[in-house]
């Protein structure tokens, strides 16, 4: 990627950043768009089943209520329990009374075959057709008998009656028992024969169109199969097991791009299949898919066009001016010829050319810098001789003072020389902890004789001091700090003390007064702008300034990890000062070797 050519990263980044997401982006709406149209159709399929099929329930509930009306039919119960002595009694209410049932019954339900009576008492007189006698209906069929004597006596059963072969409609047959009043003597059977045209509308509700194929299974096995159904038999079974199996009641197979919605019938122990081809249904969709495709390649194919014609002019420029400051060098520095289109490549443009007038500016003045810096060492020189003119003088002093017997001038001059000594010397920034205490000391004892008996002090060194680094002025500035804001103001002696202890990779440095100590105010203020949670211009006053926070951060950044400098303070008792300097163990003067 690194060695490409910017036209080739544009042609790339077109390809990867447009076009691919582009056609991906497209392939995934597209198949989103039609699984949810499947699933939308699929829905409205199943519940346009589930919508017929509680017609057709309802149609075999209105078959089954028949029953009822014979129930109820009270000459109908005293003829069939032989209330009726004699022949004529018989075929006078049969007629009066029980004919018309018949009638009524049948002409209200055109899909009704026959309706007919088998009785139990041999005594009531037969009619052919309509009340026969048991004993035809055991040698007809034993399953009506068998099944009537598993269910209550208020229900009914519904049993197939066999087509002409696999691809007809069978004939549907219901039964149930006539009791007397009282529900403790069957008198007859009921057997009520519809013809297909009940499972007809029920089949043409769900295919208005007549396009989709129909398998009726009954106990698992085949009962109807519509004639267009080719399907093998392993695709048939895999579509039954894949629809048995969703809990939405249908499936659809990619592979064979059909749909089966089913339905079952609990009162015919029957399971309607229901297969369509999808691709009927998506000839339009796929038409327009197609020019949508096509519309959307056309316009890539412009807007490729377009991006070209715009990156070309765009990359042109570049590499122009990409040529030209490859020839450039110190013996030819020109200048670039600046565009009129004032966008971002003319902008760099000029600056290129400001960059090789300032260059050549440079260039011009390459000798002057030479001698203003042969001046600038004489100046240095100079600034070196200052420093040992000084110490050269407080040595003269100490001489003098020796030649009197004053030992005190003498002490105080070496003690002098020494802290000057160690403030003017600017070849490091970083000491030995050893060399920043004994800093502190001449410090102190300096102010020891100005304010006498005002000020003692005492440094407690519990640790090895003489192998670990330091930045420089770390502690005499938290000394300053006690004299200035702390012993300085009060009356009573002020005492002084500065401790060093370590422990495992912690050394810890704590400078102690017993002055005035800190308001809590400003106490809180100082620990906040040490803890970097406020500004470190709000630390300013008259009298203070920024010595604490610049203590705090140079030991972070020297000694990282843990490092911190904390402050204990009470009004009227003193104040604290504490380092805790992080130390790798076995590594005393690991900060000073970075």
């Amino acid at each position: 990627m690194k060695n490409l050519r910017i036209v080739q990263k544009m042609a790339l980044g077109y390809l990867l950043l447009v076009l691919l997401p582009i056609i991906v982006f497209g392939g995934y709406l597209y198949n989103q768009f039609h699984m949810d149209v499947m699933s939308e159709y699929s829905e409205s399929k199943q519940r346009l089943v589930v919508q017929a099929g509680e017609g057709f329930r309802s149609s075999l509930n209105q078959v089954s209520s028949i029953h009822a009306l014979f129930q109820n039919n009270q000459p109908l119960i005293d003829y069939l329990n032989g209330a009726y002595g004699s022949e004529l009694q018989h075929v006078y209410n049969y007629l009066k009374d029980i004919r018309p049932q018949f009638l009524y019954a049948q002409s209200r339900n055109r899909e009704i075959s026959t309706i007919k009576l088998y009785k139990v008492l041999p005594q009531v007189h037969a009619v052919a057709g309509e009340l026969e006698e048991l004993e035809e209906l055991e040698q007809t069929d034993e399953r009506p008998l068998a099944r009537l004597a598993k269910v209550n006596v208020d229900e009914g059963v519904w049993l197939r009656r066999d087509g002409d072969g696999a691809t007809a409609l069978p004939s549907l047959s219901y039964y149930q028992r006539i009791y007397n009043d009282s529900y403790t003597k069957p008198l007859a059977v009921l057997e009520i024969v519809v013809n297909d045209a009940l499972l007809r509308n029920f089949l043409q509700a769900v295919d208005v169109n007549q396009s989709m194929q129909v398998l009726i299974l009954q106990d698992g096995a085949q009962v109807y199969r519509s004639e267009g159904l080719e399907l093998e038999d392993a695709q048939k079974a895999a579509l039954l097991a894949m629809t048995d199996d969703s809990q939405q009641g249908y499936a659809y197979s990619s592979s064979q791009r059909s749909l089966v919605n089913s339905l079952s019938i609990p009162e015919l122990s029957m399971t309607f299949y229901f297969f369509g081809e999808m691709d009927e249904v998506f000839v339009d969709i796929r038409t327009k898919t197609i020019v949508l495709a096509l519309a959307l390649l056309i316009g890539l194919i412009v807007l490729t066009g377009i991006y070209y014609a715009t990156a070309t002019s765009l990359v042109r420029r570049i590499l122009g001016l990409a040529r030209h400051m490859r020839s450039a060098d110190e013996h030819k520095l020109t200048y670039y010829e600046t565009g009129t289109h004032n966008d971002e490549i003319d902008f760099l443009t000029r600056s290129y050319n400001s960059m090789v007038g300032r260059i050549d500016e440079l260039l011009n003045t390459v000798h002057r810098t030479e001698l203003m810096k042969k001046e600038a060492d004489y100046l240095v020189l100079q600034a070196q001789i200052k420093p040992h003119f000084l110490y050269n003088t407080l040595e003269s002093i100490r001489m003098l003072a020796e030649i009197n017997n004053d030992q005190e001038v003498v002490d105080a001059t070496y003690t002098f020389g020494r802290l000057l000594r160690y403030t003017l010397n600017s070849g490091d920034n970083e000491m030995m902890l050893q060399n920043e205490i004994d800093n502190v000391r001449h410090y102190l004892e300096m102010h020891k004789l100005r304010m006498l008996d005002r000020l003692q002090f005492a440094i407690h060194i519990e640790t090895r001091v003489e192998d670990i680094r330091c930045p420089k002025f770390i502690l005499q500035p938290l000394v300053e700090n006690c004299i200035q804001h702390g012993i300085g103001r009060s009356r009573k002696t002020g005492v002084i003390e500065l401790t060093v202890t370590r422990q495992d990779e912690e050394l810890t440095i704590v400078i102690a007064d017993n002055g005035p100590g800190i308001s809590p105010e400003r106490l809180r203020l100082i620990r906040e702008v040490l803890g970097n949670e406020r500004d470190r211009q709000e630390l300013q006053s008259e009298n203070s300034g920024y010595g604490l926070y610049n203590v705090s951060e140079r030991i972070r950044a020297f000694y990282g990890g843990g490092t911190q400098l904390l402050i204990d303070s009470r009004e009227g008792v003193g104040t604290t000062f504490t380092l805790k300097l992080m130390m790798p163990e076995g590594r005393a003067d690991a900060p000073g070797e970075r």
